[in-house]
């Protein structure tokens, strides 16, 4: 609703008063750092030309005040760099609460904006902030340091400030296809992901909020807002949790090009930017036998390249990768553990340690210890006892004790030992024996029982330094991977975030994400959101069709663009694609991708169609990060994106088939606006039961 001149004139007095309050605050802190960093300067010289006459406690001192002076030095910067923000934009909404007969307007920003302990503005993330996001007009309330603080909202408004100057102001009300919402969601997306702090609602910001529950488990549907609200609730815990800082937070990311796509979130909401890494880049901080790790979107392109996979090989990877697979890892390291033993004694110094003593020490005094680190406390006993330098000659005599023992502790020995069991042979119901080959790399299917076999005979590393930990594409993660997170980062709280209708592994099934919350002992929280923000209704129809669901409420109005199907032979693909790109640009589309089923596929259009459009930009399974306008990449790597309009791409050979409908469902609620299908106007899909 828009609001009357007068109250537009009141609006344009407060926001002129606000921003005169930030320059003064941006004058103040410009003068602050300008002080402190001459103060450093003088400090160093001072410390330079008297060198010669200070002793080491003096200029051991005179560094720490320089270190500590560049560290508030360092927080006024950010602080300068945040007011020069908030005087482009200070603040999007506002709500008048009325509380025991007293109304206030309560103006919310990205930044919040205080002098003279007089608020201005008030941080999105402040308790007060919520009134915004949870309630319409009537009754309302928000918890406060004190406890709960009743009220009611008189006047919720929204703004849209640019230049310092008010573009659009409008009251609204909680609904969730109110105007504003409405008119971002008709804008092209970008190249990287924009925070969604004018527009969270109220389902999202209960996930965002939430201090209560260690481990949150969000299902979601695609478009959904789960990144976002992960990125949010990153922001959100920065600001709440004391001493919590952006090196004390970890994400999972599914690949290098979804990691540079929500690169900008966390600075655009006033915070640097946390620790990010794939789970393979991950693993491969520990496992050190291989020059190379398999990353998960190589291990699908091995799958979906050829279009079918043989099936003994199909049984041998999906049963490595299954549930009953780490059961049966469990037993043997068990049985393995009652099992060895020191078959022989040794001799250090012409003193004889009998394989008696050995196995006291093995089985009795170290046993707290996971069982290889056992080798090395007992090596380091034997040090100190015959006067030897355990740092010189410990590595040695680890070895020369490992060799003593009556079995193999060599993980590789071990894994490649059971792969070639009977047992595996039977559990994973193949005909020929299974063997693992030591080469460069180490496949992603046997980079899990291999870690995990390292780390319960090893010991599991210390993770403490990370207190928060957030998994995206959460069914893409067996629970083996989340046990051994759990086990590293034990200290850390969790929040998990997927959708089942989006699992590209074929190997491995949720039927439900409540699953993982066995990991947690089920003292998770579950939640899901069934809200999409991102592809109109032509587009959501289409998609529920091929996984034969239903669950899927659009909030996108509808933009009468119906869903495309082309069937082309492969040598007319170049031209159209040419015509259809060409449209979609003259639709309004301004970000376009062509998604296609495997990596030679997008090498192979790439080729052709760079001759066409100087400007396409090839996103391949290896990892090239840039985005651009007009994208080309493969299936797997879409995960998480989203743009203007998608061509999904297939040629007549390798259509997407009943295997495939979660990868195809992927590529298609990638679009926002428009979808051109190739290839599959007579799906093979079937609706699920």
């Amino acid at each position: 609703m828009n609001i009357t001149s007068e109250q537009l004139e009141q609006e344009k007095k407060y926001l002129k008063k606000t921003l005169k309050v930030i320059q003064s605050l941006i004058d103040q802190s410009d003068s602050t750092i300008q002080y402190r960093m001459n103060s450093i300067n003088e400090l160093k010289r001072y410390i330079w030309e008297n060198n010669a006459v200070l002793d080491d406690m003096e200029i051991a001192t005179g560094m720490y005040h320089v270190n500590t002076d560049v560290g508030y030095t360092n927080e006024s910067i950010r602080q300068f760099q945040k007011l020069k923000k908030s005087l482009m934009n200070p603040y999007f909404g506002r709500v008048d609460f009325e509380n025991d007969g007293d109304t206030s307007a309560i103006y919310i920003g990205i930044n919040g904006i205080m002098k003279d302990l007089d608020f201005y503005v008030f941080d999105w993330r402040s308790p007060v902030a919520s009134l915004f996001y949870n309630y319409g007009i009537g009754k309302a309330s928000y918890e406060a340091p004190s406890g709960q603080i009743d009220g009611k909202l008189t006047l919720k408004r929204q703004y849209k400030i640019v230049g310092n100057k008010i573009e659009r102001c409008f009251d609204s009300d909680i609904n969730i296809d109110d105007e504003y919402l409405q008119e971002i969601l008709s804008n092209s997306s970008s190249d990287k992901m924009t925070n969604i702090v004018n527009t969270i609602q109220r389902e999202q910001n209960e996930i965002i909020r939430n201090i209560t529950d260690r481990f949150l488990i969000v299902q979601g549907i695609a478009g959904s807002g789960k990144t976002s609200v992960a990125l949010h609730r990153i922001a959100y815990l920065l600001y709440k949790e004391k001493n919590l800082t952006s090196n004390n937070v970890l994400i999972f990311s599914p690949n290098d090009v979804f990691s540079e796509y929500i690169s900008d979130v966390l600075p655009g909401l006033g915070e640097d930017n946390v620790l990010q890494s794939t789970f393979s880049d991950f693993a491969s901080s520990y496992i050190k036998d291989y020059k190379e790790i398999e990353s998960f979107t190589a291990f699908l392109e091995r799958f979906y390249k050829d279009g079918k996979v043989d099936e003994e090989s199909f049984k041998v990877t999906k049963y490595k990768l299954s549930d009953e697979f780490k059961s049966y890892l469990d037993n043997y390291i068990e049985k393995l553990r009652l099992s060895i033993h020191f078959s022989k004694g040794i001799i250090i110094n012409n003193k004889e340690i009998t394989k008696e003593e050995l196995n006291r020490l093995l089985i009795d005094r170290f046993s707290r210890f996971p069982f290889l680190k056992r080798i090395d406390s007992i090596s380091e006993y034997l040090c100190d006892l015959n006067h030897i330098s355990y740092k010189k000659y410990g590595k040695k005599l680890s070895e020369k004790l490992r060799d003593l023992l009556n079995d193999d502790l060599n993980i590789m020995s071990i894994y490649s030992k059971i792969l070639s069991s009977e047992d595996f042979k039977t559990n994973a119901g193949i005909i020929s024996f299974s063997s693992f080959q030591a080469g460069r790399v180490l496949k992603y299917e046997d980079l899990l029982p291999v870690m995990y076999l390292y780390f319960e005979l090893n010991g599991y590393p210390n993770g403490n330094a990370i207190r928060h930990i957030i998994i995206d594409e959460a069914q893409d993660y067996s629970l083996l991977q989340f046990h051994m997170l759990k086990k590293i980062f034990h200290k850390a709280s969790f929040t998990i975030l997927g959708d089942i209708h989006q699992t590209i592994n074929p190997y491995y099934i949720y039927n439900n994400l409540n699953e993982i919350n066995s990991i947690f002992d089920n003292n998770g929280r579950y939640i899901e959101l069934t809200k999409t923000y991102r592809s109109s209704e032509e587009i959501i129809d289409f998609t529920n069709h091929i996984l034969g669901i239903n669950n899927a409420c659009s909030v996108r109005r509808s933009n009468s663009i119906p869903v495309v199907f082309r069937d082309v032979e492969r040598e007319q693909a170049i031209e159209q694609l040419v015509i259809d790109i060409n449209q979609m640009k003259e639709n309004g589309m301004k970000r376009i991708a062509i998604i296609t089923k495997n990596n030679a596929e997008t090498i192979d259009l790439y080729e052709s169609l760079k001759e066409q459009f100087s400007s396409i930009n090839l996103i391949d399974g290896d990892g090239k990060k840039e985005i651009s306008d007009l994208v080309i990449l493969p299936s797997y790597v879409s995960k998480g994106l989203e743009f203007d309009g998608v061509i999904a791409y297939s040629d007549k050979k390798h259509v997407y088939q009943e295997k495939d409908r979660y990868l195809f469902y992927v590529v298609c609620t990638r679009a926002q606006h428009s979808l051109t299908v190739y290839n599959q106007k007579k799906l093979v899909l079937q609706r699920e039961k």
